[in-house]
């Protein structure tokens, strides 16, 4: 038996850096795809390039996003 160093993937909040993963019961994903599935399926949604949980973003009455200003980081 030996030890290898792998690659694996989570999505991390840009707004808190909450994991998406933080009460499922795998850390990580062995691919991109996998890791933001589990992610959306979470609530956490994607705009741009960056990615929300859902105790950081709401809608506005225009459909805009409002982000969560933080005083200190979701739990």
């Amino acid at each position: 038996m030996s030890i290898e160093k792998m690659e694996m993937f989570t999505v991390i909040c840009d707004n808190c850096k909450k994991s998406a993963d933080k009460d499922t019961d795998y850390s990580c994903w062995n691919d991109e795809g996998a890791a933001e599935d589990v992610a959306m399926e979470s609530g956490y949604i994607t705009e741009g390039e960056n990615h929300y949980c859902p105790e950081c973003y709401s809608h506005d009455d225009d459909d805009n996003l409002v982000l969560k200003t933080l005083t200190q980081p979701c739990t």
